[in-house]
């Protein structure tokens, strides 16, 4: 069986000596939890999507002095030439609120680990600052976008740890033809935390399936799109809290090959009914076109009259 993503990027390879963090606090442990017979199927599937995601995490002081390990689901996309990181908005919405009460985070890291590279738990190190990332968060009417540049070293120490953007051949919208939908994320139920030393977690594929919108989405229907688990989760995730800011991806097998293309970011998760609603991804990724692309296409202009 072949995987591929339709785009065909290559990430390009940096020297493995630029400086990373160190172990502490940035480890991931994989471990996909999938039933016997669908384990090849997801292993695969992880092994080539699992190059686009990346957790970001932080440690947050409570009040007591103790610290709390937070991480959260994301993944890398390519707007323009440009990198980009997301995830969900409310993650950066709650951070600023929780800092503006008094709250701190610290060590914050970008982990590649899902694109099994040998790096040994070193993550990236993140100056995080607040104001750098674009915050499209309204419960009210689903919007839910959380977006950072990627620019110089960081984007180069996330190429060295293998991470390829999704670039636009592979965003799609929800209504389009497919096999499977799936989830990528890290469960907040799998996490734990050994002072000073590691944090285990799962990363977990979990298999979706389209569903009409739940009662109590209301205005969100407008803008997020909805599904349910396509098989009892059981034994792969009871609670998908955590898992917000993960890439939904569709599946469909052409010509023997399966091929995948990310449609949405995880968002909500509605107890009673136990439906997931995401917000769209292609909408966020035509958005940052019309923003970046104007910009690039300036610059690169002036880098050639300057040569």
């Amino acid at each position: 069986m072949r995987w591929s993503g339709p785009w065909g990027i290559v990430g390009r390879v940096w020297p493995r000596h630029e400086q990373r963090g160190r172990p502490l606090n940035s480890v991931v442990r994989l471990h996909v939890a999938m039933s016997a017979e669908k384990t090849t199927f997801s292993q695969l599937f992880l092994k080539s999507a699992g190059r686009h995601f990346v957790t970001l995490s932080c440690i947050e002081t409570l009040e007591d002095a103790s610290e709390k390990i937070l991480v959260f689901s994301g993944f890398v996309v390519e707007v323009a030439g440009e990198w980009f990181y997301v995830t969900a908005g409310h993650i950066l919405r709650d951070v600023r609120l929780a800092t503006e009460a008094g709250a701190k985070f610290d060590v914050w890291r970008l982990d590649d680990q899902a694109t099994g590279n040998s790096f040994r738990g070193a993550a990236v190190p993140l100056a995080f600052d607040i104001q750098r990332w674009l915050i499209l968060c309204d419960d009210s009417i689903g919007l839910d976008y959380g977006v950072l540049h990627l620019d110089g070293l960081y984007r180069r120490q996330l190429e060295a740890g293998g991470v390829v953007a999704i670039a636009k051949g592979a965003w799609a919208d929800y209504v389009d033809d497919h096999d499977h939908w799936a989830l990528l994320g890290i469960p907040s139920e799998s996490m734990a935390y050994e002072k000073g030393t590691l944090i285990h977690a799962r990363i977990v594929v979990v298999p979706l399936e389209p569903c009409d919108e739940p009662a109590a989405a209301g205005e969100k229907a407008d803008n997020q799109f909805f599904s349910r688990f396509k098989d009892d989760p059981k034994g792969i995730v009871t609670n998908v809290d955590g898992m917000s800011g993960g890439p939904i991806f569709a599946l469909k097998k052409i010509e023997g090959e399966w091929k995948y293309s990310v449609i949405g970011v995880q968002s909500a998760f509605y107890d009673r009914s136990r439906i997931l609603g995401a917000c769209p991804f292609p909408s966020l990724g035509r958005a940052l076109e019309e923003i970046v692309g104007p910009i690039v296409k300036q610059f690169r202009g002036a880098e050639s009259h300057a040569t």
